[in-house]
């Protein structure tokens, strides 16, 4: 599986509102854009060779006990 649009929101009385993250390649390879940044190339730090490696890097990050995360699209 590989995670194309993904939300995630911190739980609990920190919540401060739903990020879209979108996956897509730039030329260091693949990692995920934040949607709606005023900022086009807003994008997470770290980068994978696949898109298969980056959907397990996010699903890393975003571990059920701190956030709320949803997988919008995938395929």
């Amino acid at each position: 599986m590989i995670i194309h649009k993904a939300e995630a929101s911190v739980k609990g009385e920190r919540y401060s509102g739903v990020v879209c993250l979108t996956l897509i390649e730039k030329k260091d390879g693949w990692t995920y854009a934040i949607d709606k940044m005023e900022d086009e190339d807003f994008t997470l730090t770290w980068r994978t060779k696949t898109p298969e490696k980056a959907t397990v890097k996010l699903q890393d990050l975003y571990s059920a006990d701190v956030w709320d995360f949803k997988i919008i699209k995938f395929e």
